[in-house]
Formats: C-alpha cells, structure tokens, sequence
C-alpha cells in the first residue's frame, strides 16, 4: 500500500474516532433537557465550525458561492436537508435508546448505503471488478456485524425494561435520563434509526456531488485536502434548519427556555460536541482526498465503521452494558469483530486498483 492510501486510511479512521464520541457530552448535561442541548450543538456543529473553517481556510471563498448556478446551490442543500432529519434521528435515538445500539444500526446502513450509491452511480464500471466485489462483500460482512450488534442491543433493551432504566443513563444524569421505553417504543425508536441510517448516507452523496463547488475552489488556489471544505456551509445550512426547527417546537411545547440559564458548566457540553462533530466532518472529507477516486465510497465506508465502533465503546465505557448477561455479550463483541473484518476487507479493495 503506497504512503498517499495508508495516510487516507488513517485520517478517515481518526475521523470517525473524533466523531463517533461526540455525544458523550450529552450524558453529562444535569439542568438543560435534549432541546437545550441540541439547539446549542446545532448552532455550533452545523453552523459556526463549519462557516468558520471555510471560510479561514479558503481563499475567496465568498467570490466563488457568488459565481454558483442555483442548481449547484440548490442539490447540496436539499441533500443536506434530508440527511438533517437523520442528525435529528440520531439524536433521538441515542437519548432512547444509547449510543452502541443506535451507532451499530443507524451508521450501519448508513455505510452501506452511502458507499454503494456513489460507487454505482459514478464508477459502475468497477462494481464487477476486484475492487467493486471486495466492497460489496466487505458491505455484507458489515452488514452481519450490525445484525450481531443489533441482536445484542435488542436483549440488552429487554434487560433494561425490567430493571426500570433505560439507555444506560444513570440516576446521576438527571437532566437526560428517562425510565426504559415500552416494547411498541422501543421498535418505533428502532424503525426511526432505520429510517434514518439510509438518510444519514445523503450527507455523502452531497459531497459526491458538490464537485463543481470543490473544483471552483481548487481554481483558486485551495489545498486539495481543504477544498471539500466548501460544500459543509452549504449542506449542512439544510440539516440545521430541520435540527433548530425542531428544537423551537420543544423548547416551547416544554417549556424548557429557562433551561439555558445553566451556565459554562452546562453550555459548554454541547459547544464541545459540536465541534467534536465538525471536526470529525472535517477530517473525513480531507481524508477522501488521500484515497483516489473511490475516496467517497471506501472512505465513507471506513468513516462509518469506525463510527459504530467508537459508538459501541462509549456504550460500555457509560455502563450500557452493565450486568449484561455473558451470551449477549458474546454476541456483541462477535459483531464488533464482524466490523473490523469489514474494515480490512474495504481497505484491501483500495488497493487492489
């Protein structure tokens, strides 16, 4: 493997490392609620870090989003509105039901398809090649790693039921724990992971094509490993109107605005997830950079990986496997070995161009 593809494979596993703790935070709120958190982190994950980043990094950046055709502007940002109700999903469902089981099912399918689509829309020619059938059977492999986990994590909720918690918030963490859902809760917070693991994948697709934006910037003078940089503004101003609308909705349902007078302590929980996320963002796309012109599609897929891994981490190291039985975590870890086999095999399909 040549020194370009090893450092690709290596800044887009860090990426998913940074990301993939950027809730932890969550669990450390004690006086605001979701909304409160979600609010902040939005502003500042999807609008603050990435309009700064930019726009520090890029020169003449507000030159080149001024010579955009609409239908430039317009794809990324409708992309990246519908993968907006996919952050809003993931949010949800690690409030209810943790962060292994939602990292395992929601990035899960969300690798799957965000590494798939790319590669049959712009590169069919290689889906029958070595490289294409290596990532379609390291996808199936993934995908068995995520069934295993997702087995794992359905006991675990059931555990979780007859115990009276739920989602591994302890009694410390007042402001975000909740008694364990209903069974009919439970598949609903499910179908929503589901639903939003094929969404999530459109934040990909906007950066698959948000080509003519990076190329504009390389014109005039980026960093290749900067350039994709240019297309988070634009996207992630889609995903933040759907978060903070939704937000709104709550704080007023529930009254929750005089949550915010919490202080440093509590603001800056959320300050720190939002850029933990971004920079994660960051990280992936300059690391897509490094890895030729399937960098989309195995990146993605190893960003995503390394996502359900990190997620399945935060889970045991925040005591949501606590007093699990040993069968069910004998199954969980099965399906975290599943993912690393995943991993080598997606990486040996890089190199075999």
């Amino acid at each position: 493997m040549n020194a370009g593809l090893f450092q690709g494979f290596a800044v887009t596993f860090l990426a998913g490392l940074v990301m993939g703790g950027n809730l932890l935070p969550i669990k450390w709120a004690r006086i605001w609620k979701w909304e409160n958190f979600w609010l902040v982190y939005s502003l500042v994950g999807l609008l603050v870090v990435p309009v700064g980043l930019a726009f520090f990094l890029l020169p003449n950046l507000g030159s080149v989003y001024a010579s955009l055709s609409p239908r430039a502007v317009t794809l990324p940002f409708l992309l990246g509105a519908g993968w907006g109700i996919a952050q809003l999903g993931s949010g949800v469902c690690v409030h209810r039901i943790g962060f292994a089981l939602t990292a395992s099912i929601l990035n899960g399918l969300c690798a799957a398809s965000g590494t798939l689509v790319p590669l049959a829309l712009q590169h069919a020619e290689m889906l029958f090649q070595t490289t294409g059938l290596l990532i379609l059977a390291g996808t199936a492999v993934m995908l068995v790693g995520v069934a295993f986990c997702g087995w794992a994590g359905a006991r675990r909720e059931e555990t979780l039921r007859q115990q009276g918690s739920g989602a591994g918030f302890s009694s410390r963490e007042a402001a975000m724990s909740q008694t364990a859902i209903s069974r009919a809760g439970y598949l609903a917070t499910v179908a929503l992971a589901v639903i939003s693991g094929f969404l999530a994948a459109l934040l990909n697709f906007a950066l698959a094509f948000g080509g003519g934006i990076v190329q504009k910037v390389l014109a005039e003078g980026a960093k290749p490993v900067w350039a994709p940089f240019a297309v988070w503004p634009i996207a992630l101003l889609g995903g933040l109107l759907v978060n903070v609308g939704y937000c709104l909705y709550l704080l007023f349902k529930n009254r929750t605005w005089g949550n915010f007078g919490g202080g440093v302590r509590e603001l800056k929980n959320p300050v720190l997830a939002g850029c933990m996320w971004m920079g994660g963002i960051a990280i992936y796309s300059s690391g897509t950079t490094l890895l030729g012109i399937l960098g989309v599609s195995v990146g993605w897929a190893l960003f995503q990986i390394s996502l359900i891994l990190c997620g399945n981490a935060a889970g045991l190291l925040t005591g949501e496997w606590r007093q699990m039985e040993a069968r069910i975590q004998r199954v969980h870890i099965g399906g975290i070995v599943f993912l690393f086999l995943a991993i080598g095999m997606i990486a040996a399909a890089n190199y075999s161009r």
